[in-house]
């Protein structure tokens, strides 16, 4: 039997298939990896057993877990590589429930202070309508104030024009008895 059909080692992991040969006659196992695409596989000539099965027909136990050994050893860069990833996220796996109080307590904090704020703002809401209620009577006061002093300025004006029209008269009736006496004899 040859060696690579003893020990194969390709492993295939979905599209990515990795291979410790390049295909030669002779290429020892511990050759460095070659990343390749996998191709559609052909249909084998035959029934075959899986090259990664974990039990093999007419072997003895001890045999055939070497194999299995030997078999898996095209995995271990690929274990290597997950297990520290695996250990991270291990350790991230459980939470840290002081950090999380803690964010509960900040946030019914801020919880707290946000109804604390809307309930300051709501009553500087409720003075400012006050004050505004105020200085529209004020205003309105105001308007009515002008009005009247209006009014009271036409009245007085009226008036004073009256005045100056009779003293105009009177001034002028004035010059003509001025004028009549001194012209008569």
């Amino acid at each position: 039997m040859e060696y690579r059909e003893k020990f194969p080692t390709s492993l295939t992991l979905g599209k990515i298939s990795a291979t410790a040969y390049d295909g030669g006659e002779g290429a020892h196992p511990s050759a460095p990896l070659r990343m390749t695409k996998k191709r559609p596989p052909d249909p084998p000539p035959e029934a075959t057993v899986s090259p990664l099965a974990l039990e093999k027909v007419g072997k003895s136990s001890k045999t055939s877990m070497w194999e299995l050994l030997l078999q898996l050893r095209v995995v271990l860069p690929y274990l290597a590589r997950l297990a520290p990833l695996l250990d991270r996220g291990l350790m991230k796996a459980t939470p840290d429930l002081t950090e999380l109080t803690r964010g509960i307590a900040d946030m019914q904090t801020g919880t707290r202070d946000l109804e604390v704020q809307a309930r300051n703002q709501a009553l500087q809401l409720e003075r400012i309508e006050q004050q505004m209620a105020r200085l529209r009577v004020v205003h309105e006061n105001s308007i009515e104030e002008s009005r009247a002093l209006t009014a009271e300025l036409r009245s007085f004006r009226r008036s004073m024009l009256i005045i100056a029209i009779v003293a105009v008269v009177l001034l002028a009736a004035c010059a003509g008895m001025i004028v009549f006496l001194v012209v008569r004899p």
